[in-house]
């Protein structure tokens, strides 16, 4: 009984003392580098919701979303935090062992700025517009909002230019007429005197914009890994989305990506009205199969890709 009662507590006291178990280091993906669209990753680091999940995030950036894509099926990432999802059923497409488990952005948050003169969407006939590429998102949503003022393809000319930053370097200098951006370079075009003649959301609520990828292979052996991960970022989203948490989330981003405070809470009130963070792990069936209907519809990808090719049962929490 004695030695029993001995060994007992030794053994407590050997647990007590033993050293915590050393965090799952993630190497994560994202595009150019911090923004506002990835802003429950910076409130999961600084609230802790990671750590308490055992996970510590390393963030790597690309300048370009294929690029990222690549580094992922190369093996250099763990995961993309953040992505277009067009970009991944590109991938899958041409025959890449990709998964999306998760929705980040549910909603486009682009807006159209034209020059001060160009008053609204029509107008914007025999004029030149920046897009992202020829055959890409950016393209759908342009198409998307071109239509519905009665206009097809061919009305207007379109210069690619890739990132948000140099879309609207070039609606300053006067070489296009009018360009889609990301907050807060939207509002930065709106302080230059510049017309927001449109949002992306009034006329493609049914296309989500971005989520989270892995490789088929790593996703099945991490499996207890993504569901932690996936346990922080619902956290961090509904830090993101509660009312008393809006001045330190606003401060977090202030502090993270060091941008002009006036130009974060702009964003903030954005994201929020337009409800672009998706508040949980679940991934709508309907809008990736509008998306896949949408890039069939301008021959960006074959017609083999279906919902089905482009999650992990199981894993993906798949939802009608």
């Amino acid at each position: 009984m004695l030695r029993a009662t001995l060994w007992g507590a030794a053994l407590a006291f050997l647990l007590a003392v033993a050293p915590a178990r050393a965090a799952d280091k993630l190497v994560a993906g994202a595009v150019g580098g911090p923004t506002a669209t990835s802003w429950p990753y910076y409130i999961g680091v600084e609230k802790g919701f990671f750590a308490a999940e055992g996970i510590e995030l390393d963030f790597i950036y690309a300048q370009t979303a294929p690029g990222i894509l690549q580094q992922l099926t190369g093996g250099s990432l763990d995961f993309v935090a953040t992505t277009g999802l067009v970009e991944p059923i590109h991938a899958v497409d041409k025959g890449a062992p990709i998964i999306i488990f998760r929705e980040l952005g549910q909603a486009s948050p682009y807006a159209m700025l034209a020059k001060p003169e160009i008053k609204s969407l029509k107008e914007l006939k025999g004029k030149t517009v920046s897009l992202g590429g020829l055959v890409d998102i950016s393209t759908i949503y342009f198409n998307r909002m071109m239509e519905a003022q009665g206009l097809k393809p061919g009305a207007w000319d379109v210069i690619v230019i890739g990132a948000t930053g140099a879309r609207f370097a070039a609606l300053k200098s006067g070489a296009v007429d009018a360009t889609m951006l990301l907050p807060p370079f939207n509002f930065h075009a709106e302080a230059a005197g510049f017309r927001n003649i449109g949002l992306v959301i009034d006329y493609a609520k049914d296309l989500p914009f971005t989520g989270l990828e892995a490789t088929r292979d790593w996703a099945d052996k991490h499996r207890d890994v993504i569901e932690r991960l996936l346990r922080a970022m619902d956290k961090s989203v509904a830090f993101f989305y509660d009312d008393a948490h809006r001045k330190e989330s606003i401060d977090i981003m202030t502090r993270t990506v060091k941008l002009d405070a006036e130009d974060v809470v702009k964003s903030y009130d954005f994201l929020r009205k337009i409800d672009y963070f998706a508040h949980d792990a679940t991934v709508s069936r309907h809008q990736l199969a509008s998306l896949i209907k949408a890039m069939q519809g301008i021959g960006d990808i074959g017609t083999g890709i279906t919902v089905d090719r482009l999650v992990m049962p199981g894993l993906t929490k798949l939802a009608d």
